[in-house]
């Protein structure tokens, strides 16, 4: 800037000095043109130059004023009209987020009147929409986004959560593809894709999806081996149902190999072999998922590879399994059953000792009648412990931890909620409509994270009253 100062002022000085020179010189300056002769001072011919100059300047800047000033004015108001714009649009998106739908409704209508409908606009009409739960007017906007190249993607997430929520897998799963087809590495996308598929059973598609995830870190490594093991056991699973149980133990004992806690891949893996008279095999297998996790089926299906024992013999085997993870609540309690089924009163009475202080429940319970009744001849003690397994927590079950429905065998996907690998064994607090609180069972596999926050709080049961423990 001051340098800027420093030359204008020379320029004005050297002007200044010119001008009185030119002024100070003697002599006349004649110019005739046709029958005119015009006879001027050097100076005051300087000042007519200059003077015609500036006329000439002037006329040259309002020419070109007249010419580009109202596209200038016009780019100009839609400049601040596009400023202000992108500030109500701003406000939107901020209202949106704090779930002030009628606020986000106004702002978008007058940011789509200031902007004339960019992809912003539509997307905050359509949140605006969904808070308000129009989901059809919000699945109008989406869908406007897909005529639009740069908010394709955008309006096909948004019709694809709709479509989910809604509990149309196909349409869902139809759109995932086609976004895939636009950014198949997006995370988000992965995810959804790969759940989509895994309920609709396209195991080879949610393999390939797999990959790509994992290869994009869209899930852990961890989280991707679990969930290739599942993929491994539901085919598995699929094979022994039609007829194939040679592939499905080799399926099954893949899908153990990626993941040694998964209890229905052990429980399919024991019962193929022990199909194909491989029971060595079935007893190695048996043993190896009791070890990792155990399962009172993998106690059942033990117990099955000796048809002809009699009950101390039974006992003895299960002694035996429960060996390879004796502290876990479900080995306690097949030694209580086959204590108790064994008459050894006093094994069934330490174990259930340790059960009824620390994992009450209706089968402990009922165990205890069993044993007072046997050892004490005591109905009322025992209908005192029936009384007490009405009121007690449920036995385990496999449940989601995502929306907490109990169900009847493990999936890869929920059926309830179609989330992935969120299936484990535990205490389930929804059965059949209706709510209980329940904690995962001790040492159960880690096969779901955080679990998602159900929508309504369950409902809590009385705590069980301490059991009359019978006199041995």
């Amino acid at each position: 800037m001051i340098l800027r100062i420093a030359v204008f002022i020379v320029i004005v000085a050297a002007l200044a000095v010119a001008g009185m020179f030119i002024a100070d010189q003697p002599g006349r300056v004649a110019i005739e043109w046709g029958d005119y002769l015009i006879e001027l001072s050097p100076a005051a011919l300087v000042g007519a130059v200059a003077a015609l100059a500036a006329i000439v300047v002037v006329v040259i800047l309002a020419t070109r004023w007249f010419w580009h000033g109202p596209r200038t004015v016009r780019r100009a108001r839609a400049l601040r009209r596009e400023r202000l714009g992108y500030q109500v649009l701003t406000q939107g998106l901020v209202a949106a987020a704090a779930g002030d739908a009628p606020s986000a409704r106004r702002l978008a209508r007058r940011a789509d009147a200031l902007l004339h409908e960019p992809p912003l606009t539509l997307l905050l009409a359509a949140q605006a929409a969904q808070l308000e739960g129009k989901d059809e007017i919000a699945r109008g906007y989406f869908s406007a986004m897909l005529e639009r190249r740069e908010t394709e993607f955008l309006g096909l997430r948004g019709l694809i959560v709709q479509a989910s929520k809604a509990g149309d897998i196909g349409r869902a799963r139809e759109l995932a593809e086609r976004a895939f087809r636009l950014k198949p590495d997006t995370p988000w996308l992965l995810t959804a894709l790969l759940e989509l598929r895994t309920r609709v059973a396209d195991r080879a598609g949610a393999r390939e999806v797999l990959e790509r995830a994992r290869r994009r870190g869209a899930v852990t490594p961890e989280a991707a081996a679990r969930r290739a093991a599942g993929l491994n056991y539901e085919e598995a699973l699929a094979l022994r149902d039609a007829g194939d149980t040679r592939h499905a133990l080799r399926l099954a004992e893949r899908a153990l190999a990626t993941d040694p806690g998964l209890a229905p891949a052990a429980i399919l893996a024991g019962q193929a072999a022990l199909a194909l008279g491989k029971r060595g095999r079935a007893a190695r297998l048996i043993e190896a998922g009791f070890s990792a996790q155990p399962h009172p089926e993998l106690g059942r299906l033990y117990l099955s590879l000796e048809p002809g024992a009699n009950e101390l013999q039974r006992f003895a085997r299960l002694e035996r399994l429960a060996a390879l993870n004796p502290r876990h609540p479900e080995s306690r309690r097949l030694i209580a059953e086959g204590a108790v089924a064994a008459r050894l009163w006093g094994r069934a009475r330490a174990e259930l000792d340790v059960l009824v202080k620390d994992h009450a429940s209706v089968s402990v319970h009922r165990l205890f009648a069993r044993l007072g009744e046997a050892v004490r001849r005591d109905g009322a003690a025992a209908r005192r412990q029936l009384e007490a397994a009405a009121i007690a927590p449920a036995d385990p079950g496999w449940a989601c931890a995502a929306c907490q429905s109990g169900l009847d065998a493990w999936s890869i996907a929920c059926p309830s909620c179609g989330a992935l690998d969120m299936i484990e064994w535990r205490a389930p607090t929804k059965k059949r409509g209706r709510l209980i609180e329940s904690q995962p069972a001790a040492g159960s596999p880690p096969h779901a994270s955080a679990a998602t926050s159900p929508s309504a709080e369950p409902k809590q049961e009385p705590p069980a009253a301490e059991p009359v423990r019978p006199d041995a």
